[in-house]
């Protein structure tokens, strides 16, 4: 770490020996050991958020150009969109004076809609009848409860 080798430490703890004596050496070295194991959890904790703060920033830049990948899928699309109402249209302007010249009279549409009215009434009455067969025939496919006599028994 700082390129002590034994012999400097050696030498260290000879002089801490002499200076300090025997009695509070130990104690001085558990409140250095102390103080050593937080510097290292300090820097640990400096690393860890160094990490997390990269990891942000790359996230932030993948999200970014998702973003912007997103954006130009939606102009792209937006453009076709209206590419494609324009040629709609193109095309809608001849059929309808297509329509306007074959319009039928006004005596035939009336007729049609009556037609369709009755029509209406027809399916929702046949309708009603399937659902009301398809009830019936649930009812059928039930099993049959036979009616078994109790027997009861008398105790004297």
């Amino acid at each position: 770490m700082f390129g002590l080798g034994f012999s400097e430490i050696l030498l260290i703890a000879v002089v801490a020996l002499v200076v300090l004596g025997p009695e509070r050496l130990p104690k001085v070295a558990h409140s250095a050991g102390l103080w050593v194991g937080r510097i290292q959890k300090f820097i640990h904790n400096v690393k860890s958020e160094l990490n997390q703060q990269a990891g942000i920033v790359e996230f932030k830049q993948a999200r970014d150009s998702i973003e912007l990948a997103a954006r130009s899928i939606e102009s792209d699309i937006n453009r076709n969109i209206g590419r494609l109402r324009d040629e709609v249209e193109s095309l809608n302007h001849p059929m309808a004076a297509d329509e306007q010249k074959l319009r039928a009279p006004a005596s035939l549409l009336s007729i049609h809609a009556k037609y369709d009215s009755h029509l209406t009434e027809i399916s929702s009455i046949h309708r009603v009848s399937l659902r009301r067969q398809a009830l019936q025939r649930k009812r059928d496919m039930r099993p049959k409860r036979q009616l078994t006599p109790k027997l009861r028994v008398r105790r004297h």
